[in-house]
């Protein structure tokens, strides 16, 4: 005679079931839960992208700002004026939304595109890319006073962004990513950037739970790299500006100058250029600059001599000596 089953058994095999079933039920759900390719992306001025679902069907498309960014019927995503909105996706249940950041294809009102490289890739080699032309370490953080005692304030990325302007930095990431800075921000810094870093200086030491938030956030791929490339030209271009202003209108003597502000600010800049034989050589600017008290924190110090020489010689290298600012 076949003997029954206990309830204890039954009761098992019943619990077992429903946790299968609950199993299925979540893998179900998540493989048709909505998700877009991207939830946040850069597009160049007059170019174009493509969003679409991963999972799901997208009913219909929008723009927050069709001004800035427009979207067709099939995802198509177009740069029409510099600067930030969301696409819309509306599915069944559900709308998600990707943050889009039209970037201009030229930046630069006084050099070219390929000068503009050469720029970035000189000061990303003397600030962070050990002297090696081209090369940059994007998630470089400097502690307060490491290289002089006028430096009260930390320094952070390829390029060396200093206090209020690593401020200004951070804030970009955070309104063109921000889930990108909000992935990262695990030590409050989002609360820091409302105070103003040049007035309150920020003396976040190198290897704390800030320092190591701010470099994550700073050299995320995709986001926190590439607006460090842009932030850098928007500096250059007030560089440029400056140069100018003071009656330089060669390029290579403007990018020189350039990068003599970037490391010490415009009043040594000024004080080069001024005391230059001639404003618009590089060489004339080169032995200005040497002129500077060799032992002391100015720009022209022997400490820095390296430095320049190699930014000149790039320069020199890289950029034509007749080639005029626009």
């Amino acid at each position: 005679m076949e003997k029954s089953r206990s309830p204890i058994r039954l009761l098992g095999m019943t619990v077992i079931f429903l946790v299968m079933m609950f199993a299925m039920s979540v893998h179900v759900s998540a493989a048709t839960m909505p998700k877009l390719n991207y939830y946040q992306k850069s597009v160049y001025l007059g170019h174009t992208m493509q969003l679409k679902a991963t999972s799901g069907t997208v009913k219909s498309w929008s723009s927050s700002n069709s001004s800035i960014v427009s979207v067709n019927s099939r995802g198509v995503v177009s740069g029409r004026k510099i600067g930030t909105a969301k696409i819309y996706a509306k599915f069944a249940n559900k709308t998600l939304n990707c943050t889009v950041n039209v970037r201009p294809v030229n930046k630069s009102k006084y050099i070219t595109n390929a000068q503009m490289r050469v720029m970035l890739n000189v000061l990303g080699a003397v600030e962070t890319g050990g002297q090696v032309y081209g090369k940059r370490d994007y998630s470089d953080f400097t502690s307060p006073y490491t290289n002089s005692g006028a430096e009260y304030s930390c320094t952070a990325g390829a390029y060396q962004e200093y206090g209020e302007n690593l401020r200004q930095l951070l804030l970009k990431i955070q309104k063109e990513y921000p889930l990108t800075f909000k992935k990262y921000d695990t030590a409050g810094i989002a609360s820091d950037l409302k105070r103003n870093w040049y007035f309150s200086p920020y003396t976040v030491r190198k290897g704390s739970a800030k320092a190591n938030a701010i470099v994550n956030i700073i050299s995320a791929r995709s986001s926190g790299r590439l607006v460090q490339d842009y932030r850098a030209m928007e500096l250059i271009e007030e560089y440029l500006r400056d140069a100018r202003g003071l009656g330089i209108t060669n390029v290579r003597a403007a990018l020189f100058a350039a990068e003599c502000e970037h490391q010490g600010g415009y009043s040594a800049m000024k004080r080069i250029v001024q005391r230059a034989s001639n404003k618009n050589s590089i060489s004339s600017l080169y032995t200005s600059l040497t002129q500077d008290s060799p032992y002391s924190n100015q720009i022209g110090a022997l400490k820095y001599r390296t430095r320049h020489r190699l930014c000149r010689d790039w320069i020199t290298q890289h950029i034509s000596a007749s080639a005029k600012l626009k």
